[in-house]
């Protein structure tokens, strides 16, 4: 029996310390009274390794896209009517109803913005009177008249920050004039999707000159398309003036509408050759703006 304890010790011992023993094994001897105990020690447990949360990224927003419905007839577009893009040289004078200071311009693209304007080019507003066209939910129509070089310089810029296009109305002959806008600068702006039209190629009184009317409709507009590259579809009334002979040599020359003046957002087929264009004059605050408009976050 003790050669069986014995032996019984010996096997715990090597189950437990992994030890092989080279050569002979020495058996330990006990005494008759005495007892073996064996402690196991747990292994001290490792932490597990702390990882950090996973860190939230946040959620890109995007404005949603304003759904454009099909419209004919009838329309309503407001079309604004802008001159220079500058400090007005002298304040309170006449002519300074026809300068926009930029940091105003600034200011009023933003708005139209804000408002939910979507600028269309007047070609597709004509088509819209024509033949119907998709529109979206509040269109707006800008243009300049003359063809002046702060609207390059200035409004240009400002209206490309917001996605904004426009149209220009150029005077013919005063293409590449000193303060004017030359051609590369109106090819670099239709090229974004601006359009011109033809303002005629003097700028004249038109009901006092009848008999220079093929000059001033036809010729401008065949003018303007070679030196420019681009059709030249509408036209703009010099001082907005007309009578009934002037609007129809103007349809009789191609064009397939014309604009004048006057405070009217709505257009249609009675008014395709003189749809009315809003002029912003110098120093227009916002509550003057936006009652200009059919729509605005004004109260």
């Amino acid at each position: 029996m003790r050669w069986f304890k014995s032996s019984l010790m010996l096997l715990i011992i090597i189950l437990v310390t992994g030890c092989n023993f080279p050569g002979s094994l020495a058996t330990p001897s006990l005494g008759p009274t005495e007892t073996f105990t064996l402690t196991l020690v747990p292994p001290t447990p490792i932490p597990p390794t702390a990882t950090q949360p996973p860190t939230p990224t946040a959620t890109p927003t995007s404005t949603p896209t304003p759904v454009w419905l099909f419209q004919s007839g009838s329309i309503t577009c407001p079309i604004l009517l802008y001159h220079r893009i500058a400090e007005p040289p002298q304040p309170g004078s006449l002519a300074a109803r026809y300068y926009t200071a930029p940091a105003d311009f600034e200011w009023q693209m933003q708005a139209l913005k804000d408002w939910g304007y979507t600028t269309i080019p007047i070609s597709l507003l004509v088509e819209a009177i024509l033949n119907g066209a998709a529109l979206p939910p509040r269109p707006v129509v800008i243009s300049f008249d003359d063809g002046y070089e702060t609207v390059y310089e200035n409004a240009y810029p400002i209206m490309q920050a917001q996605g904004f296009i426009g149209v220009m109305y150029l005077i013919a002959n005063a293409v590449g004039a000193q303060d004017y806008m030359d051609a590369t600068q109106i090819q670099t702006m239709t090229a974004s999707g601006w359009e011109i039209g033809s303002h005629s190629m003097t700028h004249p009184h038109l009901p006092l000159v009848h008999d220079q009317l093929n000059y001033e409709g036809a010729q401008s507009k065949s003018q303007l398309a070679s030196e420019i590259g681009v059709k030249v579809e509408t036209f703009a009334y010099p001082y907005g003036e007309i009578d009934s002979f002037v609007v129809d040599q103007i349809a009789g020359y191609g064009y397939s509408a014309a604009v004048g003046l006057g405070t009217q957002y709505v257009n249609s087929l009675d008014t395709l050759y003189y749809l009315s264009r809003i002029e912003v004059r110098n120093g227009i605050d916002q509550v003057a703006f936006a009652a200009l408009l059919p729509w605005s976050n004004q109260p």
